[in-house]
């Protein structure tokens, strides 16, 4: 196997997602009232390069290291919840494409590196064999920023193969206009369906495989295409959510030394001791999840650098972690929205819009608190996990 560097951390990329936090909130509304990221948000994002995070570099990407994208993504979201979510979610498609045959890699990245992947993994379709590949029926959703993507990656039922992830080009697919949600609006989350849609054997990657570190692609061999495939998704979903609870954090802080509290005689908030503990509590949880995942990204990309792929408990540990991690972020905000007062509850306070994007986005189906614990337990008792190949 080639050496290759350590994928070291990239401040440079983090200043210019922060450099964007004015730019992108003033977006921010009319992403909200469209559900969908406005034209000029998508075109700041694109301009800094921050779509290109996890394209292969051989097409033109990045290929950051975990770290980096994390922060980078959180800094995202501070400006716009759903502009992070997205930059979040069309990364992942960028990664998991590199991951397939080369041969589609090459469809998706060789005319336009830019090019952006939505995914719903989870396999909902009817398939069928047919000469060269697939044929392939359903209806995907929630599939976050498909309205700004050409090609999706949708999730597949295939007999004789289980759970795999398959590759169309948005053209070939419809789009149901469903997502009308409390939270997260502007990701434009809708619904894919397609009929009889041919999907080549290259465009195809099976999930149990890919789960264990067995990936089709071969021209891809930097650390960045070697991390563990649950893992990576894990921990990166993580970003958003924490950038959401740092911007409570700031707003409510910004705000202490004018508000009041009322029917006391505090004039000022920060003055109060009970609001001075509930700023401790909320920024304790934020720097917890914030250490969960910065120790996930090392471990996930250590393993990627060393060649190795990590075992079932270190597996399960990382989604458990990731799934705690965000329960902290929403609890912290819970924690601040309590302290503040009921004037987070108006739209024009910025909180608002943050309790309803955390409470809708920290319900991902890979942070299912349950299910993770569950998944972790077994794996620390050694009983099998069972439940999921999502591991």
């Amino acid at each position: 196997m080639e050496a290759h560097a350590p994928l070291e951390p990239q401040p440079d990329v983090v200043a210019r997602a922060a450099a964007l936090h004015d730019q992108l909130a003033s977006h921010r509304e009319e992403g909200e009232q469209r559900r969908r990221l406005a034209g000029e948000t998508i075109a700041a994002l694109d301009g800094a390069g921050l779509f290109r995070a996890w394209v292969p570099r051989r097409f033109g990407g990045s290929e950051l290291d975990m770290r980096t994208l994390v922060d980078a993504i959180a800094e995202i979201t501070k400006g716009d919840a759903s502009a992070g979510w997205l930059v979040m979610i069309l990364g992942c498609g960028d990664w998991l494409t590199g991951l397939f045959p080369d041969k589609a890699q090459q469809e998706v990245f060789g005319p336009d590196p830019d090019t952006k992947i939505c995914q719903v993994l989870t396999p909902k379709t009817r398939a069928r064999r047919t000469d060269g590949g697939w044929l392939v029926s359903g209806r995907w959703a929630p599939a976050s920023g498909c309205l700004h993507s050409e090609w999706a990656m949708l999730g597949m039922a295939l007999p004789e193969h289980g759970a795999s992830f398959g590759l169309v080009p948005m053209r070939e697919l419809s789009i149901e206009d469903t997502w009308f949600t409390l939270g997260m609006r502007g990701t434009g989350s809708n619904m894919l369906v397609g009929e009889d849609v041919f999907i080549p054997d290259h465009r195809v990657m099976h999930r149990g495989p890919a789960t264990r570190g067995e990936f089709p692609s071969t021209e891809n061999d930097s650390p960045r295409y070697r991390t563990a495939l649950v893992p990576t998704l894990a921990t990166v979903l993580i970003a958003p959510i924490l950038g959401m609870a740092e911007q409570a954090l700031a707003h409510v802080v910004s705000q202490a030394g004018r508000r009041g509290i009322a029917f006391t005689s505090y004039e000022r908030q920060l003055d109060s001791t009970g609001f001075q503990l509930a700023v401790a509590e909320a920024a304790t949880k934020i720097d917890v999840a914030r250490m969960i995942a910065h120790r996930s990204a090392a471990t996930v990309d250590g393993h990627a650098h060393a060649g190795t792929h990590p075992d079932l408990l270190e597996r399960t540990r990382i989604r458990q972690h990731s799934s705690y991690a965000l329960q902290q972020c929403r609890d912290a905000v819970q924690v601040l929205v309590n302290a503040y007062g009921a004037g987070a509850m108006s739209e024009r306070d910025p909180l608002h819009a943050i309790v309803r994007d955390i409470e809708t986005a920290s319900r991902h189906a890979l942070a299912h608190p349950a299910s993770n614990a569950e998944v972790f337990g077994r794996a620390l008792l050694g009983v099998e996990p069972g439940i999921t190949e999502m591991i």
